[in-house]
């Protein structure tokens, strides 16, 4: 079953919703096929081919737990960057994980092929109003849309990771009304381990010259001076904090760097959830430890096997 997106949302996100429900759109296709090359000892993987709200061909991968179900299905979302690895070997122990190539990624450039840097601003203020980051948004809903219907899960235990695209997509399914065709309950986001955020706090983090993605932005202002007031008014719509109200996960966890932490912290304080801020150390094995310990504390199971062991 479709989501149905609701009137909670802000205007922009109403409208994008609006638009798109205007627009015939083929049927939802998907298929699953075995992928033996990802499984391995702990999880059986799988290519998952299907189509986006707007019917454009995506791909992902899906990794089941050899384990005893059901499940807790797990949404990994696409980090800003032309390739999307397999999930983290403990998260495949764990959790049924979808890892989404989002339109333009490797595996879903088929349409369209991102460019990096560019894919920011590509089609930012568009005559026809197609910045390519509402269609991403659309993948990453039609991903979790995916996800929560495969068989041996607890929806009402789904869990979302990532930068952005989890904040917003976590943001934009609680203000949906899905319904598990099972249970008949409303299925929303139990769990969100987030942060790194790129539309954040844009207007302090452009000062100067920043470093990229965020520089993007930079370019854009300094091409288009004349429309950048525009452009930011529609970029608004994607920082966190305009989002936060619609985010109803019982458990946060928003992780950042030293410069971040007041920003992140105003941001913590507005959601209704238990919300945990944790400022990175900067040791990318010891931050991913420790969120991944989150994550599994706060779904309420062991964390999976590491690879490595976790040292302080």
């Amino acid at each position: 079953m479709v989501a149905i997106y609701n009137h909670d949302l802000n205007r922009y996100w109403n409208d994008v919703f609006a638009d798109l429900a205007c627009v015939p759109h083929p049927d939802p296709w998907c298929n699953i096929d075995p992928l033996p090359i990802r499984s391995n000892e702990v999880s059986d993987a799988y290519a998952v081919r299907f189509s986006s709200m707007d019917g454009y061909p995506l791909f992902a991968y899906l990794h089941i737990p050899k384990s005893d179900g059901p499940h807790i299905p797990l949404f990994q979302a696409p980090g800003y960057g032309s390739v999307v690895a397999v999930p983290a070997y403990e998260r495949r122990a764990q959790y049924a994980v979808l890892a989404l190539c989002h339109r333009g990624q490797r595996l879903s450039n088929s349409e369209y092929q991102a460019s990096y840097p560019g894919l920011l601003t590509d089609g930012l203020l568009s005559p026809d109003g197609d910045y390519v980051w509402q269609r991403i948004v659309l993948d990453c809903l039609r991903a979790v849309e995916l996800l929560v219907q495969q068989e041996n899960l607890d929806a009402t235990r789904l869990a979302m990771s990532g930068g952005d695209l989890a904040w917003i997509t976590a943001a934009l399914w609680d203000a949906s009304d899905y319904l598990d065709e099972e249970t008949l309950e409303f299925v929303k986001t139990d769990v969100l381990q987030t942060g790194g955020f790129i539309f954040a706090d844009l207007e302090n983090r452009m000062t100067g010259e920043p470093d990229y993605p965020v520089r993007e932005f930079n370019d854009y202002k300094r091409t288009y001076p004349g429309k950048w007031d525009e452009a930011k008014e529609l970029l608004a719509n994607y920082d966190p904090k305009v989002l936060a109200k619609n985010i109803n996960t019982r458990k946060v966890m928003i992780s950042c760097g030293p410069g971040e932490e007041q920003y992140v912290r105003e941001l913590a304080s507005a959601l209704s959830g238990e919300t945990t801020v944790r400022v990175n150390l900067g040791k990318g094995h010891l931050d991913h430890i420790a969120q991944e310990e989150w994550l599994a504390n706060a779904c309420g199971i062991e964390p999976g096997p590491a690879h490595y062991p976790r040292t302080s």
